[in-house]
């Protein structure tokens, strides 16, 4: 019986400044222009908690059967004032009306609470073959409660505004079940197994323009199939290829269907009526190792024909686009959303190698690149290109135990449907001193990016009719010093369950994911 209980958490204050200008067709006159200045802070947290239980046959050690539970919360708050300034309509286009310029104050609230259960028998049948079983069942309630309280025109004195408020509430529940069966004959192993998901979501309008008459209820089932080979090769290589399907469920960042419009020229809304994205992958891996070396190296494809993918467009009409609730977004604005329409292929090579150069010295490295190719038939897109991404580093024990550790890394720019986006590089260096009996307490002190104190990101959309740039700067450069200490000691290594549960079916909230499903597999 294990059990164990972990949490981290943040807060942070911005200021943000930011400038938007049109011009006319000509670009020889200003249309309109102005400033909107944002000041507030927001907070998040994980807490998460398990146990897991197992039980071993004392005719046989390899039959066993592991029972777990697992809950996590992650709540998260914002909190912000957003003022318009400097406001200059030459044009006389009424754009404090128009475009809603009005101070406001958004007070916003996020929670995704999980709990799962999940039981996983292992038995062997004679010398040569395992057979596994086992099923879940994920509780996932997602609640979102945007509220802004708006002024009229740039005073402040604030009121709720209803229209451009929402109170949403997305519930899923998961049920999955697997079988799974492992041939091991000398060196050679193969492994095929299948996994059964039924997915409903129950969507709740709570509060705010959207009322519970939009209230809705959908249903999905997937068998999900996978199957990997490998071989050993001598006493320290293997050799292993493979198929799965995975699944990637959308994140509230997706559906929540609030009308963010506090910059108006740029406005986005999640999609609640978003599926599950599917994704098939082959994979070829080769890994060694051995005290001086291990190196692992993979080969990957992947692909899908219904990714959950950000859109962009440009409102054209001149009077706006109503999208309901009370919701117009106006003319020359840029509005985003997500919807199923990606057709996405991947190949991707990476490579991770660990040196142990000396009982002192340890070098790593680890690297990947890929090329990827985007496309979206219904919405006419294509985007392409290269990407990759690497880090490494040496860390070396000095003399009175101090430990020095120099890392570093970085990538090439992303690709998105409708464009790319900045890549990065990071540097850091630190040292680690452990103290008292048993080194129960150690200090860390540690710089990043010290010779950059800002870093400036850039995003590049494209789409019929428009082309967006964005830049912004952030504080690049962090130093400091952590402490941990250990309380009591172990007598003894502690016996844990060799399965318990880890839920990463969420596709993740910058266009990326991570794969999963709802089997013990």
């Amino acid at each position: 019986l294990t059990a164990s209980f972990g949490m981290y958490g943040g807060a942070n204050d911005n200021k943000s400044d930011g400038l938007t200008t049109m011009w006319n067709a000509q670009r020889d006159r200003l249309a309109y222009q102005y400033r909107s200045l944002s000041d507030g802070d927001g907070s998040w947290y994980s807490m998460r908690g398990n146990v897991d239980y197992q039980r071993t046959s004392k005719k046989n050690k390899d039959r066993m059967i592991t029972l777990s539970y697992k809950i996590s919360t992650q709540p998260q708050n914002s909190d912000y004032y957003t003022d318009y300034k400097d406001i200059k309509d030459p044009f006389e286009m009424d754009i404090v009306k128009k475009f809603l310029l009005n101070n406001s104050h958004s007070d916003g609230k996020t929670n995704t609470t999980e709990h799962t259960f999940q039981v996983d028998y292992t038995t062997p049948v004679g010398k040569l073959h395992t057979i596994e079983a086992g099923a879940k069942y994920i509780i996932r309630n997602n609640l979102s409660d945007n509220k802004l309280f708006e002024a009229e025109g740039v005073s402040d004195n604030y009121e709720y505004n209803n229209d451009r408020s929402s109170k949403y509430k997305h519930l899923n529940d998961i049920l999955a079940a697997y079988l799974g069966y492992t041939l091991r004959y000398k060196t050679f192993s193969f492994k095929p197994g299948v996994r059964y998901e039924y997915t409903s979501q129950d969507v709740k309008y709570l509060a705010g323009a959207i009322g519970p008459e939009a209230d809705f209820s959908t249903s999905y089932n997937d068998f999900v199939p996978s199957v990997t080979m490998g071989i050993k090769i001598g006493k320290t290589q293997n050799l292993r290829g493979g198929y799965n399907m995975r699944i990637w469920r959308p994140g509230i960042w997706n559906l929540n269907p609030y009308f963010d419009d506090q910059n108006p020229m740029f406005i986005s809304q999640g999609n609640p009526d978003l599926k599950s994205e599917k994704s098939h992958a082959f994979d070829v891996a080769y890994s060694s190792f051995s005290a001086k070396f291990n190196v692992n190296v993979s080969l990957r494809h992947s692909f899908n024909n219904n990714g959950i993918e950000r859109i962009s467009r440009l409102i054209t009409a001149e009077d706006g686009e109503d999208f309901g609730g009370g919701h117009i977004a106006p003319h020359g604005a840029l509005y985003s959303t997500y919807d199923n329409i990606g057709k996405n292929r991947n190949t991707g090579l990476s490579l991770y190698l660990n040196w142990n150069a000396s009982p002192k010295t340890r070098i790593y490295v680890n690297g990947r690149g890929s090329y990827t190719d985007m496309k979206s038939e219904a919405q006419g897109l294509h985007n392409y290109g290269w990407n990759g991404s690497f880090y490494g580093g040496i860390q070396h024990t000095l003399p009175l135990k101090l430990r020095l550790s120099l890392n570093g890394g970085g990538s090439t720019p992303y690709i998105s449907l409708q464009g790319k986006g900045s890549g990065y590089q990071y540097y850091g260096l630190s040292l680690n001193r452990s103290f008292l009996k048993e080194d129960r307490l150690s200090v860390n002190l540690y710089c990043n990016n010290i010779f950059e104190k800002y870093r400036s990101y850039n995003n590049h959309t494209e789409g019929a009719n428009f082309v967006s740039k964005s830049s912004s700067k952030w504080p690049s450069r962090s130093f400091g010093v952590s402490v941990s200490y250990r309380i009591g000691e172990l007598k003894a290594s502690v016996k844990k369950a060799a399965r318990s549960i880890s839920n990463d079916d969420v596709k993740g909230g910058g266009g990326g994911g991570n794969a999963g499903g709802g089997g013990g597999q």
